[in-house]
């Protein structure tokens, strides 16, 4: 099977399964709740995430190596759901965040390496730090994890950052073999082509409201973008450059809940980059727009290297920032 074909099998299988949740959750009585945040609007099928949890268990059939991550993706899963239908305490949440990861670098997935740009070579980090191989670790996977979470504001936007980062990691394996120093990354490479087909598949029916994603979902996607960016050789500055929307909105947004407001970073609130985005051009076209910026710093990715790429990350973050103030006028 080629790497198209099984992308399109994770859209097919996607695009059936979400269509299949619109009908049948309301049955069950798997809907959101418009009442507890004062809409006035029929409830919508949720968690839609659940379905792209169910379907990517199916990483542990492909390989035998990626068990250890359907474990952390069940348990932050069931955590995700409870969390959507009754409303965990966010240190609960974090906690088990934090558990999970430290459990995914024992079981030997970590930032083993990270490169140096000025000597174009990796500084090996579990040999000669390992307590900040474990800390860049655990910190990468609950970071990224919780930035996907909350950037999952307006409808289809979480789903579809995802898809581009899967794809970009697809992509880079077969663009770009010489950076895998990892002579399995073939599979690698077929994993996020299949994770990638999960999220395109799924995503009309999430961005045109017919379904809600749910922590489920993102918390779920963020964990996997999170992990696959590790296993596939720590793709990190890769993945840096396609999530720098999220990040440094996550980032913004925590500067300003603790030293401007005042107020909990936990408190949730409609002041995020794609809110005042969508505030100016509707959420369906904020989140075509805030995809294909991501799609277009994937690209980057792809083709740049060391020194480069580093500078290029800079930059975006540069951008992104300065579209986050002039957003926030």
């Amino acid at each position: 099977m080629s790497f198209i074909q099984i992308g399109l099998l994770g859209f097919i299988f996607s695009a059936l399964a979400v269509m299949s949740a619109v009908k049948f959750f309301p049955k069950i009585g798997l809907l959101d709740f418009p009442e507890r945040y004062n809409l006035k609007r029929k409830p919508i099928p949720y968690p839609g995430g659940l379905v792209l949890l169910i379907l990517s268990l199916v990483l542990g059939i492909i390989d035998s190596q990626f068990i250890p991550v359907t474990i952390g993706v069940v348990i932050i899963g069931i955590i995700s759901f409870f969390d959507d239908r009754r409303e965990l305490s966010s240190f609960f949440r974090l906690i088990i965040q934090i558990a999970v990861a430290v459990f995914i670098f024992f079981v030997g997935i970590r930032i083993n390496f990270i490169g140096n740009p000025f000597a174009e070579t990796n500084i090996e980090l579990w040999l000669f730090f390992p307590w900040i191989c474990f800390l860049l670790t655990v910190f990468w996977i609950v970071i990224i994890q919780n930035a996907l979470n909350w950037f999952d504001g307006i409808p289809g936007l979480s789903v579809g950052v995802s898809g581009v980062g899967f794809l970009i990691l697809g992509l880079l394996g077969i663009i770009r073999p010489e950076l895998f120093f990892d002579p399995t990354h073939t599979t690698l490479t077929f994993a996020n082509f299949y994770l990638s087909g999960l999220c395109l598949g799924g995503f009309y029916f999430f961005w045109k409201k017919k379904i809600l994603l749910g922590d489920t979902g993102s918390q779920v996607l963020g964990f996997l973008l999170a992990v696959m960016a590790i296993f596939s050789g720590a793709k990190i500055a890769t993945m840096l450059l396609v999530l720098v929307l999220p990040i440094l909105d996550f980032f913004v947004v925590i500067f300003r809940r603790l030293f401007i407001e005042k107020v909990s970073p936990f408190k949730g609130d409609l002041r995020h980059m794609h809110h005042n985005l969508a505030d100016k051009v509707g959420e369906s076209s904020a989140s075509i727009i805030l995809i294909l910026i991501s799609l277009l710093f994937g690209v980057i990715a792809i083709f740049l290297t060391g020194m480069i790429k580093m500078i290029s990350l800079i930059l975006a973050v540069i951008i992104v920032f300065c579209f986050i103030l002039r957003l926030s006028r």
